[in-house]
C-alpha cells in the first residue's frame, strides 16, 4: 500500500477534470483520448512559481487582518509572516524532511516576526497578526472534510483526515511555543490591543485581496477568478450578514447552505465546476483561525478559554457539514448519466 501526501485542492486540475469528464459524458471524446488527457494533466498544470506563492500569501494575510479589525500594524505583520511563510515553502518543498516540518518553522517565524515587529514599531494584537499570517496553513478545511467524509460513512478516509488535522495543529502548536520561549513570555502581554472596527470599503477590499490570494494559491484559471471572487464575497456577505440577524448562533449552518446552493446552483445550470466555487467559499467559512486560536490560548495558559474555542471550532465545522449536506439535498449537482462505452 502506498501513503500519499493528500496535498491541496488545485482548482485548475480540478476545471480541467470536469471538462475530461463533460467532453466524455457528450460523447466529443473517446474513453481512449480521456485516459490520455488526463495523464497529461500534471503536465499542463505546472506549480506556480515562488514569487506567486508568496504574494498570494502576503494577499491572504492582510485581507484576513482586515476582516479580523486589524490596524496597520496588525496588517504589516500579517504580510510579512505571509511574505516569509512564502519564501520557508519554496525552501522547505525541496526536502522531504523539511516539508514534514513546514508548519512548525512557519509557526516559529510568524512569532518571531511578531516578536521582532513588536520591539521595533510597538505593540501589535498578538492572536490577529499571527492568526491571519499563517492562514493558509490552518487545517479547518482539513477537518471540515473529514466530519464531511464521517457524515458520509466513509469512516477510514474521515479518520485519517482527521488525524491529519490534529498533527498540522500540534506542529503549528509547538512551533509557537517555541518561538515564544525564544523571545520570551513578554509577547503574550502584547496581545491586548483592541481590534478595530471594519468599514465596508475596507471589506470589500479585503475580500478582494482575499480572493486572489486564494485564486493563486489554489491554481485556479484567469477565467475561473470571477468564479472564485464571487465564490469569497458569497461567503463573507453571508457570514456577515448573518452575524448581525437573530439566527447569530447557526451562521455556519447558513452560511454554508447558501454557499452550497450557489455552487450547485452554478454547476448544474451554468457548467461552473462545483470546485471552483465550493472549495474557496469553504476555505473562507472553516473554523481554522478558531482551532489555532486556541493553541495560542494553551501557550499563554489560558485553558478555559483555549478549551472554549476548540470546542467553538468543532462545533463550527459540524454545522457547516451540516449546511453542506442539506445544499446538496435541496439543490443537487447535476446527475451523472452514465451510457455504456463500447
Amino acid at each position: 500500500m502506498l501513503r500519499l501526501d493528500p496535498g491541496r485542492p488545485n482548482l485548475r486540475k480540478l476545471a480541467l477534470l470536469n471538462e475530461i469528464f463533460d467532453d466524455l459524458q457528450a460523447g466529443k471524446i473517446t474513453l481512449d483520448a480521456a485516459t490520455a488527457h488526463l495523464r497529461s494533466i500534471d503536465e499542463r498544470c505546472p506549480a506556480p512559481n515562488a514569487i506567486a506563492i508568496t504574494a498570494a500569501y502576503a494577499a491572504v494575510g492582510v485581507g484576513v487582518a482586515v476582516l479580523l479589525g486589524g490596524g496597520w500594524r496588525e496588517l504589516t505583520v500579517a504580510g510579512l509572516i505571509g511574505i516569509g511563510t512564502g519564501v520557508l515553502s519554496f525552501f522547505t518543498t525541496r526536502n522531504a524532511t523539511m516539508d514534514r516540518l513546514f508548519e512548525f518553522f512557519a509557526a516559529f517565524l510568524a512569532t518571531v516576526v511578531v516578536a521582532a515587529f513588536s520591539h521595533l514599531a510597538g505593540p501589535v494584537n498578538l492572536y490577529i497578526a499571527i492568526v491571519a499570517g499563517v492562514v493558509v496553513l490552518l487545517p479547518g478545511y482539513s477537518l471540515t472534510l473529514a466530519l464531511h467524509e464521517l457524515a458520509n460513512q466513509d469512516l477510514i478516509a474521515g479518520t485519517a483526515r482527521l488525524g491529519r488535522v490534529l498533527a498540522i495543529l500540534l506542529a503549528l502548536g509547538c512551533g509557537a511555543i517555541l518561538g515564544f520561549a525564544v523571545v520570551g513570555a513578554s509577547l503574550l502581554q502584547n496581545g491586548d490591543v483592541q481590534p478595530h472596527p471594519v468599514a465596508p470599503a475596507y471589506w470589500v477590499v479585503a475580500v478582494f485581496l482575499l480572493s486572489t490570494g486564494l485564486s493563486i494559491e489554489l491554481d485556479a484559471r484567469l477565467r475561473d477568478y470571477p468564479w472564485v471572487a464571487l465564490a469569497c464575497f458569497v461567503a463573507m456577505g453571508t457570514q456577515y450578514y448573518f452575524n448581525l440577524s437573530a439566527a447569530h448562533h447557526v451562521t455556519p449552518f447558513l452560511a454554508a447552505l447558501t454557499c452550497g446552493l450557489v455552487a450547485n446552483g452554478a454547476a448544474r445550470y451554468l457548467r461552473v465546476p462545483q470546485p471552483i466555487m465550493l472549495v474557496p467559499a469553504l476555505l473562507v467559512l472553516v473554523p481554522g483561525a478558531l482551532s489555532y486560536q486556541s493553541v495560542l490560548w494553551i501557550a499563554a495558559r489560558d485553558y478555559g478559554d483555549a478549551a472554549t474555542l476548540a470546542s467553538n471550532a468543532v462545533l463550527s465545522a459540524i454545522l457547516i457539514v451540516a449546511g453542506l449536506l442539506l445544499s446538496q439535498l435541496l439543490v443537487p449537482a447535476a446527475p451523472l448519466r452514465s451510457r455504456a462505452l463500447y
